[in-house]
């Protein structure tokens, strides 16, 4: 993994940055949490995260250092609010973000920054229940609060969830904190592969070595100075970064464009243009991923191997197809749930006509189908139907989207999908974000592309006639 070392003229200058974000990241709207938000590496992501438009809740322990925080935000112009919180107290982490939501609505990004540095020292020598505290700060807490935003982002096909953890290596006498953040690394990289589907995504972020008060501990007490002598060389030789700069990754990360590499591990000095250039090959060599490098395999492990890949790989693709419509949004909602609105849109320049015609009732529980036939083929029919899970007016569609097979080349059946529908106001106009999760193939992602293309073609012919 290549590691891009600062310059001191450049350290220099992004140590005088004030506390203003440079990056070119649009978080208008999104609402973010971050744990050990009081200080250190979390309040400079809070306060990278504000500046790009975001409403951040500050999540520590220490209110001072919270009020601090915040305070230091709205004088930038941002919106933040403080709260309390232990991420090891999981009644606790439920209540905060609820609260959190509550207050500032519904969690876009979620960011796991509170750690505990644990002993140091030989382990053989270390106190267990102190040992297993930064395991229980650094990784449960992680594992806590995710599990408390997790199932709001999944129902709303959208998230993302940024773990801070470390460079994951097996460093002598750093057991503690490094079996902890090692582990958060695994972590992200399991629960990215299960959410994936769902519009959501994880990244494993280890922000460099930044002068914190857990940084100056490792440099100062008496056990640093013993058992890390090699630590302070990082600063002495100009290796360290400031807090700004993994902030700033964080907020590019928090701005979606990054989403291709949902389950990687990342490092603050790694380059997101090269990366996202290079997507295919990381995945497909697992790049970026915890991976133990072995000998030749023995005969048997080419079957092993076909197994291993099967269970690791992501069993769903999703799609998110977006457009901008010169209506009102309860215009552009109408279009969707009127059957007669359906039949014109649904079958735009398709070499398909109706066999039987929408029959609608856009209830949450409530159902829809409908079937077309090959203008080619009388005996090759496309029956859909699918059943609707929220219905908000002129806001939010989501439903169902089941089949037997499809109008669409690279496609085959049955399918079984999930599709969202935000409506977005933009002065008189309105941006539909249409998020397609559960696709089983990226065949199947790019052949659906198309097909919602043409019906956004579709629709747009009809409001323009209805206007």
């Amino acid at each position: 993994m290549r590691v891009i070392v600062p310059s001191r003229l450049e350290k220099d200058r992004l140590l005088t940055s004030d506390h203003d974000y440079k990056g070119g990241a649009d978080l208008k709207g999104q609402v973010a949490a971050v744990t050990g938000g009081g200080r250190g590496i979390g309040r400079a992501i809070t306060l990278a995260l504000a500046a790009a438009g975001a409403c951040v809740g500050v999540l520590a322990r220490s209110a001072p250092e919270t009020a601090k925080t915040v305070e230091m935000i709205k004088q930038g112009g941002g919106r933040a609010q403080a709260f309390a919180i232990d991420v090891t107290d999981a009644a606790a982490v439920r209540t905060t973000m609820v609260e959190v939501e509550r207050s500032m609505g519904p969690i876009d990004l979620l960011v796991n920054n509170a750690a505990r540095l644990g002993p140091i020292g030989p382990f053989c020598e270390a106190d267990v229940d102190e040992w297993w505290q930064a395991m229980d700060v650094n990784l449960r807490g992680a594992i806590l609060c995710t599990r408390a935003v997790l199932p709001g982002m999944v129902s709303r096909c959208r998230g993302r969830i940024i773990n801070i953890v470390s460079s994951a290596m097996p460093i002598a006498y750093f057991s503690s904190y490094a079996t902890s953040k090692t582990a958060l690394v695994r972590f992200t990289e399991t629960v990215a592969a299960e959410v994936k589907t769902h519009g959501v995504s994880m990244f494993a972020l280890g922000p460099g070595t930044v002068r914190t008060a857990m940084s100056e501990h490792s440099l100062n007490s008496p056990e640093g100075q013993k058992w890390l002598p090699w630590f302070r060389r990082i600063f002495d030789e100009g290796l360290d970064v400031p807090a700004e700069r993994p902030a700033q990754f964080v907020a590019e990360l928090a701005s979606g464009r990054a989403d291709g590499l949902s389950g990687r591990f990342l490092l603050v000095s790694d380059d997101l243009d090269s990366l996202l250039r290079d997507v295919k090959e990381i995945e497909s060599n697992n790049l970026y991923s915890l991976r133990v490098r072995r000998l030749e395999e023995q005969n048997n492990s080419s079957a092993l191997a076909a197994i291993r890949a099967e269970a690791e790989r992501a069993p769903r693709f999703t799609l998110r197809v977006e457009r901008t419509f010169a209506a009102p949004p309860e215009k552009v909602f109408h279009a969707w749930i009127d059957s007669e609105a359906v039949k014109r849109w649904f079958v735009h320049q398709a070499p398909v006509h109706w066999n039987h015609e929408p029959n609608i009732n856009a209830v949450p529980g409530g159902h829809y189908s409908w079937s077309v036939v090959s203008d080619d083929n009388e005996q090759e029919v496309f029956a859909f139907h699918g059943t609707y899970r929220e219905v908000r007016l002129a806001k939010k569609l989501v439903f169902s989207w089941e089949w037997q097979t499809l109008p669409i080349d690279g496609v085959n059946g049955p399918g079984d999908t999930l599709v969202t529908i935000e409506f977005l106001r933009q002065d008189d106009r309105t941006r539909v974000v249409l998020t397609q999760t559960g696709l089983p193939s990226e065949a199947a992602r790019n052949a659906h592309d198309k097909g919602w293309q043409r019906c956004f073609d579709g629709i747009s012919e009809y409001l323009r006639s209805r206007l």
